[in-house]
């Protein structure tokens, strides 16, 4: 009798989909308690309530998996591009200030203190979660500067750290116990940063 055949099962267990977020807050729970040199694997597992194996498919290396952690800490930016310098940096501020605000990146600034002692670890942190907001930033002021809003012989990659540099400082547990917060200086900021930087007769944001 003809009939149609029926559909062959995949083998396996079908993945599990909410796997992923729960080992990366798992990778964040343990860096908060051991930080790098205290981070097992065996732990992470159990506190994400996954099979060891189901960590390695994803992330081979003890590195990889404590990277993909750090980097749910970091600070991710993309160009605004709104054909203004002042607008741009202001959008950027705002996402800068908005993530270092939060307790977690406490735990990122800590582990940040031991990554001089994984060279492999700290250079791949470098890259996504240090170099990558900086490459955004300069790559603000080079519109800028295509647009004549720069001023002639800036060096837009000092001025992209201390852009970057001085959200962060103004966001360090020390300077909120002073009564700095990163939103609360955003406009002196802003205005001070723009002055050194911005060509004379460059446009202005109101």
């Amino acid at each position: 009798m003809a009939g149609t055949s029926p559909v062959a099962a995949k083998p396996g267990r079908p993945r599990d989909a909410g796997a992923d977020e729960r080992i990366l807050r798992a990778v964040v729970d343990e860096l908060a308690e051991t930080g790098i040199a205290g981070l097992h694997t065996n732990s992470v597992a159990a506190r994400a309530k996954v099979a060891k194996r189901t960590l390695y498919s994803r992330w081979p290396e003890r590195n990889d998996l404590i990277l993909a952690g750090l980097s749910t800490l970091g600070v991710h930016l993309r160009a605004p591009r709104t054909g203004s310098l002042e607008s741009d940096l202001r959008l950027l501020y705002d996402a800068t200030a908005d993530a270092l605000h939060s307790p977690r990146w406490l735990i990122g600034v800590r582990c940040s203190l031991e990554l001089p002692d994984y060279p492999e670890l700290y250079a791949l942190f470098r890259r996504d979660c240090i170099d990558q907001p900086l490459a955004v930033v300069e790559d603000v002021l080079f519109d800028a500067e295509r647009r004549g809003e720069l001023r002639p012989g800036i060096d837009r990659s000092v001025a992209a750290e201390t852009f970057a540099h001085s959200i962060t400082g103004f966001s360090t547990h020390t300077a909120r116990l002073r009564g700095v917060l990163a939103h609360g200086v955003r406009e002196p900021f802003l205005d001070l940063f723009l002055h050194g930087v911005r060509a004379e007769g460059g446009s202005r944001t109101e």
